[in-house]
């Protein structure tokens, strides 16, 4: 289910034993993942925004499409769906909320034009051809939003209405639970992302901030552009030589990262330490393993040490400034 605008408030966390792969959650199960997800990310991005180049104004809400659910009669069912875009979910206290806007409303225009991609639209988005309808108003709420506040046309128990949003500043990137059934979490720029088997092992929001944060970091730190014009090869080559130690340069930067923006956050930066601890004696294999990344003993020194260095340094008003945000991404090398 993917997530169009961050969301703020916690919910309680999702039972480690409960479960693990997305075929085995309900449609109401996801979207209480989904919510989690986002609120997390939203609390990530709001709290670090005094410190973040690349700023976007998070109206606290996540929309869907119809298209994205191979069974739209059973997304109808839970959802409403009275049009082809809905809200998913709010944030209770968050600006959409706080406009007005309503789980399951309908959105059927963006100040004033209708919410209809034309088929030429769609065909240009570089996505799974079920996303491409949700990219595509992502993209152009987020425009908007960044203009300022924006007039949502919406359809509310068959009865038309409009509701006026107005967002927050944030750190650019959003977030999204993936209905895989891998363990996983990745940043491509602009999103960030995790599989529901990866959420269902988390066992409380510290640890799942912990992961969105590193992901966060990779986007902040502009990784995906740095490695590209480092020339790092991709796929089975980018876990060797040069490639291999300029992308684990990237890694040990957003660890590093992540703990300060957890903190500014207010979650714990321990929750990384107890998640790849847990992580790495349970399934220390793969990926987590590779001459990409430390291994878990490795990295969690490196968290310690992080925090060490946070401890020792002087909070300032608006929070901890993270030194590797002080300058601007250096090339990699």
């Amino acid at each position: 289910m993917a997530g169009l605008m961050a969301l703020a408030a916690p919910l309680p966390a999702i039972a480690a034993s409960g479960p693990s792969k997305a075929s085995e959650w309900s449609l109401g199960e996801l979207r209480a993942a989904d919510v989690r997800v986002l609120s997390v990310g939203y609390r990530l991005a709001t709290a670090n925004a005094p410190f973040c180049r690349a700023i976007e104004n998070a109206a606290g809400m996540t929309l869907h499409h119809i298209g994205q659910y191979p069974d739209a009669g059973a997304a109808r069912a839970t959802f409403g769906f009275a049009g082809d875009y809905a809200v998913l979910a709010l944030v209770a206290d968050g600006p959409a909320a706080r406009a007005g806007l309503r789980t399951d409303d309908a959105i059927v225009s963006l100040n004033g034009m209708p919410l209809a991609p034309t088929a030429e639209e769609l065909a240009a988005i570089d996505q799974v051809a079920a996303y491409r309808p949700i990219a595509w108003a992502d993209a152009r709420m987020r425009a908007a939003l960044d203009k300022g506040p924006v007039a949502l046309g919406i359809l509310r128990g068959g009865e038309p209405m409009t509701v006026t949003v107005a967002g927050t500043p944030a750190c650019r990137s959003r977030f999204e639970l993936r209905p895989s059934d891998s363990y996983g979490a990745s940043a491509d720029g602009d999103i960030v992302g995790i599989t529901v088997p990866m959420l269902a092992f988390m066992v409380d929001d510290d640890e799942l901030a912990a992961i969105l944060a590193h992901e966060l970091s990779h986007n902040l730190l502009e990784h995906r552009r740095r490695l590209n014009e480092a020339g790092v090869q991709r796929g089975l080559m980018q876990q060797l030589g040069r490639n291999a130690r300029i992308t684990l340069a990237t890694e040990i930067e957003a660890d590093r990262l992540s703990v300060w923006l957890m903190a500014n956050a207010g979650y714990d930066p321990r929750g990384a330490i107890r998640f790849w601890t847990r992580y790495g004696r349970q399934r220390g294999k793969g990926i987590f393993s590779a001459p990409t990344h430390y291994r878990w003993k490795k990295r969690v020194r490196l968290f310690e040490d992080e925090l060490a260095t946070l401890q020792a340094s002087v909070q300032e008003p608006r929070g901890w400034y993270p030194p590797l945000l002080a300058e601007p991404p250096a090339p990699l090398e």
